[in-house]
């Protein structure tokens, strides 16, 4: 989900309003949510306009709620999940070819994220470790590259990382098949940047780009 961090205006506390929701709306806590002719709504699959926050809490169908708490400050920062990326295709020991979840087509999006190794293949054959954080040079389409023998002994498919996208990135997109977690779109999204990563607990700092704040 997407967790409340804290505010980069440095507010002690969390800013939070209150919003008309219809009962029959069903939302989920840590959902990115818009207003819609004055109700809150989840955000949707595009996440490229009308934002204002993240949902404080849960929200069943018809449970009596019409009135929901919200973070929305417009320099609040969440935390969530990074994204883990499995190896498919083509060992070497400088590419991490992932053709099913970094998709993205703009060259270059990826450079200056990072790898962290969380798996290894049962046939692993390379000598590099779980834990091992590991720079990303380059990045074309599906292919994330790394300096020369960042991955001792070449990759294995079904090695497995967690990706974090470079600080300052306008791309990641919470994901239209779950919107508590994030995924690296063939489109880039506009709602997301950046700003952290943390790289212990495997989760990634961002912020909403909120295109119209409403009070």
């Amino acid at each position: 989900m997407f967790q409340y961090a804290y505010d980069l205006s440095g507010a002690a506390a969390p800013v939070i309003k209150a919003f008309d929701v219809a009962d029959a709306t069903a939302i989920k806590k840590g959902e990115i949510l818009r207003l819609t002719d004055g109700y809150l709504v989840a955000g949707g699959t595009d996440y490229t306009t009308d934002y204002i926050g993240v949902a404080c809490n849960d929200k069943t169908a018809s449970d009596g709620q019409t009135r929901m708490k919200v973070y929305c400050s417009p320099t609040a920062v969440y935390r969530v999940p990074a994204i883990v990326t499995t190896v498919t295709a083509t060992p070497s020991t400088t590419t991490w070819t992932d053709t099913v979840t970094i998709l993205n087509t703009t060259n270059d999006m990826a450079n200056g994220g990072k790898l962290k190794i969380k798996g290894l293949a049962a046939t692993h054959t390379g000598t590099y470790v779980v834990g091992k954080i590991i720079p990303i040079t380059d990045y074309t389409t599906s292919a994330i590259v790394c300096a020369a023998a960042s991955f001792p002994g070449n990759t294995t498919v079904g090695d497995s990382a967690y990706f974090f996208p470079p600080i300052g990135l306008l791309g990641p997109t919470p994901s239209a098949t779950n919107a508590l977690t994030l995924t690296f779109p063939a489109t880039s999204g506009t709602a997301l940047r950046v700003i952290d990563h943390d790289l212990d607990n495997n989760m990634v700092e961002v912020m909403i780009v909120l295109h119209e704040f409403v009070n």
